[in-house]
């Protein structure tokens, strides 16, 4: 029992220290470098890569999402 609760205990930290790449396309230096950056309101809608659809990469930007 007690291997059991070992393996348990490093998938839970496997998990937490190494998110699914779709959690980990947070780009902090995009979005440091788009906060003072006005958006035009052109809206063709762009897919992230965190899978959600934001107006254009401008807006997925200032979010810090890099664009597919």
């Amino acid at each position: 029992m007690k291997s059991f609760y070992s393996f348990l205990f490093l998938m839970l930290t496997v998990a937490v220290l190494f998110p699914s790449c779709k959690k980990d396309c947070f780009d902090q230096e995009l979005y440091n470098a788009y906060q003072a950056v006005d958006c035009t309101a052109d809206c063709p809608g762009v897919t992230g890569c965190d899978g959600q659809t934001y107006c254009n990469e401008c807006v997925a930007a200032q979010h810090g999402i890099r664009v597919e």
